[in-house]
């Protein structure tokens, strides 16, 4: 069931053509004209490059609907791909009130449209709005940075979903090489959880533990990047060489292990296989016990997504192993 979430909006401001000085007094002007606003209650700076004001809408829709958990300032940079001489903002901010189950929190946006040669320096539009003593996490929703990217050196995470970008030339490659150098969320590994809690759980027990060492192959299905992190997730933790690790086109994602022990052979799967929002699990072990078990995941995956990246800010071994692992996959 949806989580029930209000909005009030308690003030908003928007001008063309302005300076990064003249949007930060008009935020503070807001919060000083609203009185129930006084107290801010941001845990985090939020900072999306979105690629167009569509995305950027939609973005700060689900940011919204992260309600009393992470409250943040969000500051939405829209960079314009045309040049153009010279450079411009123009600019919004909303001071709003969200409630959630009887609690109220105040929440700061910003969105910039930046034109002409700022969209070249996004970095130096961070810092003026980033709270100070709280952690900045940068989302790209659809791409991934540069090698380069100076809005890095701000990030204390980065937020990016190889379900969107995972078919993108060295996709892997390149977050591999990010999650060296700052804390990577991935969306997808967020959204991917349930299948590996579920796939773990099929081998509790004396009768399906050992089957564990004796992984004769592994079928992967789903969509290019997220495919490839479950693979790589196995391979890591499992120790399993690239040859018995197959993949395969789908819409939705899917696990099959097939093992043996001690001369039975044991069929272990997780899959997603319709558009229901329902995960099923199932062991059949040859001559021994079967097990089936359906598990329905809610419909806010993209706010829940978000929600479970933003819980820490330092590294996922876990996760940057699978990373390293997806990346080997594709040599």
């Amino acid at each position: 069931m949806a989580e029930s979430i209000e909005f009030t909006t308690l003030g908003s401001w928007q001008a063309d053509s302005v300076t990064v000085g003249q949007v930060e007094a008009a935020l503070s002007d807001l919060r000083r004209h609203e009185e129930r606003a006084a107290v801010r209650t941001s845990v985090l700076t939020l900072v999306v490059v979105a690629k167009d004001p569509g995305e950027a809408d939609e973005t700060l829709g689900v940011v919204r609907h992260l309600g009393a958990r992470h409250p943040s300032r969000t500051l939405v940079l829209v960079p314009d791909e045309d040049d153009g001489e010279g450079s411009r903002l123009d600019a919004s901010a909303a001071v709003r009130l969200l409630e959630r189950d009887g609690r109220a929190v105040c929440v700061e946006e910003v969105i910039l449209e930046v034109r002409g040669r700022a969209r070249h320096h996004l970095d130096s539009l961070v810092e003026p709005f980033a709270l100070p003593d709280l952690p900045v996490a940068v989302s790209l929703p659809s791409r991934l940075p540069s090698p380069g990217d100076p809005l890095l050196a701000s990030a204390d995470r980065v937020i990016v979903d190889t379900r969107v970008v995972g078919s993108q030339a060295d996709a892997l490659s390149r977050l591999a090489s990010l999650s060296k150098r700052c804390a990577v969320t991935d969306l997808s590994w967020s959204r991917l959880k349930p299948w590996r809690q579920l796939l773990a759980s099929l081998f509790e027990g004396r009768v399906y533990r050992p089957f564990l060492d004796g992984v004769q192959s592994v079928e992967v299905q789903g969509r290019p990047g997220p495919r490839h992190l479950l693979a790589g997730w196995l391979m890591s933790r499992l120790g399993l060489p690239r040859a018995k690790v197959h993949l395969a086109d789908d819409e939705h994602a899917s696990i099959k292990l097939a093992c043996s022990h001690e001369g039975r052979a044991g069929h272990f799967q997780v899959e997603r296989k319709g558009d229901e929002r329902v995960i099923d699990a199932s062991v059949r072990i040859e001559g021994g016990p079967s097990y089936e078990q359906k598990v329905q995941f809610g419909e806010a995956w993209p706010s829940r997504s978000l929600a479970d990246s933003l819980t820490r800010m330092g590294h996922d071994e876990v996760y940057e192993g699978a990373l390293q692992a997806a990346v080997g996959l594709l040599r």
